[in-house]
This record gives structure tokens, C-alpha cells and sequence, in this order.
């Protein structure tokens, strides 16, 4: 059967002795609706509670909950256990300590998400172990170091990975930690890295959507250590003796961040589209001309036609890298006018041709 996770935004007065007792009567007449309550989660601070349940549809869950307590969720969304077990740490209640009447789970489900890309330098250099066992190898450094920070790599493919941290202080760490200790071992290589948080269940999207969305346009600023604001004042508030200012992190202010989603949610609906210029971008989004240019280099150090050829070129490398692209179907379906642009601009960026990368990556 499906799995759902629905949201309860509680009043202050709930506590986690109360939600334990909700479960308890949810289990009591889980039978009449086919549903299993697994477990569920409860922010006392934020006064949110979300509980997992196997169940028919969506439908039964908010019956088994109205005839159990009266309780109804405020959304749901059906999600895959492999993924909520790698962001939250669990399926199933933790066991109950001995002589306990209840199990209360006073254990939050907000995360912090971070993002990482391995950056593709020049290759004019051949790597002794080849590109693809060469970024393999950092990708598997990068995984143990996470690991040591009792970090959970949650997905990952050829260049990029997404990890999943408790505590901001854990997050921020880790962030520090990987860019300090992997950022440049290899001269054809670098890193870059988004850091956001948020709730698992926002509305109708999937697990996680509007948290892992902007962690990894943070990362796509390629820029180094990119934080949101959420994350800052979190840090600041919870850790003020610690000083941000020694550590090599890009902070992102709220002005900037209304830009910055405006970009890259235009960025990700038109990048293949070859006649996207300046002009369009500002025009379409309520910027002049001059606006879109001086916010742009100020955030990312880059004019925007600059930047839209560099996000091109990196979305190029994820379909080469992939396997399943031609060069000319790579141009296309990244905006390049034609194959041999897409080459010009390919060779210049990473010093060797498309047609030598997929050969180097895939053979």
C-alpha cells in the first residue's frame, strides 16, 4: 500500500505527551480504515506534528484520524519510504522506554539540506584515473566525511549530492568542513554548496520540495558556500558566540534572495531556449535592463548572459554525463544556436571538446 505523511499545525498548548496520545487512539481504530500509523513527528517549537501512515489513499487517513480524535490533518502527500527514512531517520515509533504508558516522540522533523556540486574545471590535463573514476573518487570522500559528521547522503548521482542534517550547527559544519577539506585536492575540480531548511510537508508539493529546490539553486550559483537567510538567523540566534565572519560562507540577504529565486525559477523554465538574452530575462521578471545587470553581477559575480552560458554549459555536462544525449541533442536541449557554438563555448570553459568529454567520462 502507499505511504502518506500528513501535517498538523497543533496549538501552543499541545504537547508531545498529547500527540503520543493522538497516535495511540489513531492505532486503536487504524484497522477499520486498512491503515497502519507508523510513526510521526512533533516540533514543539514550531508547533508541528506529522505523522506517517500506510494507508489506501489520502481519504483514509483523514477517516481513521476524524473517528479516532477529531484531529485532521492540514495536508498530505504521498511519499516514498526510502526517501523519508534518508531525510528523517526513521520509519517506525523508536521503542518505548521500560514501564512507560506512553511513546512520546518529542523529535522534529525539520531538516537542514545541503546541496553539493562537484565543479568541472579545465581537462586539458588527463586524470590518472579517468574523469569518471576520478569524480567518483571525490564524491566517496566527500560521503565520508559526511558520515563522520553523522550527516545522511540522501541522493547522489555523477557530480551532485544532497545530504540531510539535524542541527544547524551540524549543517553549518559540515558545510565549512567539506569546502575547507575537499574544495581543491584536485586542480580540475571544485565545489560548490547550497544550505537551506524547511519542513518536510508544505502543501500538496513532494518531500521536502521548496527546501531541496532552494538549497540547490544555492549550490547553482557556483560561488562556494551559499547560506539562506533562514539558515543565517537561525545560526546567529542560536550560536551568537560563534563568528560567522571567520568562516568561508556566501551569505544571501533577503532583498537578494527575492532576486535570486526570480532568476533561477526563470533560468529553469528557459534555459533551452537559444534566443533568451538579458532583455528578455529583466522585461519578463519587471527589472530594467541596467537593474538585472547590477543585481545579477552583485550576487553572482556574473552579467546575466555571462551566467545564463555558464548554467547552460553545467546543465550540459549532467546530460553528457548521463549518456543518453548526443552532443547536438545536448546543445539543443541546453539553448546553444547550434552543435558547434555549444562546442566553441564547451572547449573554452573546460579546455577539451564535448565529444572528448563523453569519450574520457564513459570510457
Amino acid at each position: 500500500m502507499p505511504i502518506f505523511m500528513d501535517r498538523h499545525d497543533v496549538s501552543k498548548e499541545v504537547t508531545a505527551e498529547s500527540v503520543a496520545r493522538l497516535h495511540l487512539e489513531d492505532q486503536k481504530v487504524q484497522h477499520k480504515y486498512n491503515c497502519c500509523g507508523l510513526t510521526y513527528w512533533f516540533d514543539d517549537k514550531r508547533k508541528t506534528a506529522f505523522c506517517l501512515v500506510e494507508a489506501p489513499d489520502a481519504e483514509s487517513v483523514n477517516k481513521m484520524h476524524k473517528h479516532a480524535h477529531g484531529e485532521l490533518s492540514h495536508s498530505i502527500i504521498e511519499v516514498d519510504p526510502n526517501l523519508v527514512e534518508s531525510f528523517l531517520g526513521r520509519m517506525e515509533d523508536p521503542d518505548v522506554e521500560s514501564g512507560a504508558e506512553l511513546n512520546v516522540i518529542g523529535e522534529s522533523a525539520f531538516r537542514f539540506l545541503l546541496s553539493v556540486r562537484i565543479q568541472i574545471g579545465r581537462l586539458n590535463n588527463k586524470l590518472d584515473k579517468g574523469l569518471a573514476s576520478s569524480i567518483s573518487d571525490y564524491r566517496h570522500k566527500i560521503i565520508e566525511e559526511v558520515k563522520a559528521i553523522q550527516g545522511t547522503v540522501v541522493r547522489q548521482d555523477n557530480c551532485n549530492l544532497l545530504i540531510s542534517l539535524t542541527t544547524v550547527q551540524q549543517a553549518v559544519q559540515c558545510g565549512v568542513a567539506l569546502q575547507e577539506k575537499f574544495g581543491n585536492i584536485y586542480p580540475q575540480f571544485s565545489m560548490s554548496l547550497g544550505l537551506d531548511a524547511g519542513l518536510p510537508v508544505e502543501g500538496n508539493k513532494s518531500i521536502f520540495e521548496d527546501t531541496i529546490q532552494t538549497s540547490r539553486r544555492l549550490c547553482e550559483m557556483g560561488r562556494g558556500f551559499s547560506v539562506s537567510p533562514m539558515v543565517l538567523e537561525m545560526y546567529q540566534n542560536e550560536l551568537s558566540d560563534n563568528d560567522l565572519t571567520s568562516m568561508q560562507i556566501i551569505k544571501i540577504s533577503a532583498v537578494e534572495m527575492l532576486f535570486f529565486n526570480k532568476l533561477f525559477g526563470f533560468l529553469e523554465t528557459n534555459f533551452s531556449n537559444s534566443e533568451l538574452r538579458i532583455d528578455t530575462f529583466a522585461s519578463s521578471l519587471g527589472y530594467s535592463r541596467s537593474q538585472a545587470y547590477r543585481n545579477s553581477v552583485g550576487l553572482l559575480s556574473l552579467s546575466p548572459n555571462a551566467y545564463f552560458n555558464k548554467y547552460r554549459l553545467e546543465k550540459s555536462l549532467d546530460k553528457l554525463n548521463s549518456g543518453i544525449n548526443t552532443v547536438s541533442e545536448t546543445a539543443f536541449l541546453c539553448g546553444f544556436s547550434s552543435a558547434s557554438y555549444f562546442s566553441k563555448c564547451f572547449r573554452k570553459m573546460y579546455g577539451i571538446s564535448p565529444k572528448e568529454y563523453m569519450t574520457d567520462f564513459h570510457s
